[in-house]
């Protein structure tokens, strides 16, 4: 059998670096990493917070490099 690992939102939002409040609004508009709700609370399994991040993944472009290092194109 799998082993899930479920997590609190306040964990979810430490690791994601952002409010509590991010996820709320993300769960009212269905957009955020899957969720469950347990009894009444709300949790995320680890696996889907991963997969989350990795979707969202993105490469910069050159110009948004030369823009952090130089200031100018």
């Amino acid at each position: 059998m799998k082993t899930i690992t479920l997590l609190t939102s306040k964990r979810v939002a430490e690791m994601l670096s952002i409010p509590e409040g991010t996820l709320r609004y993300w769960r009212a508009t269905g957009i955020g990493p899957v969720w469950h709700k347990l009894e009444g609370s709300i949790r995320y399994d680890e696996g889907d917070v991963s997969r989350y991040v990795e979707k969202n993944r993105r490469i910069p472009s050159v110009r948004a490099f030369m823009e952090d290092h130089d200031g100018s194109l």
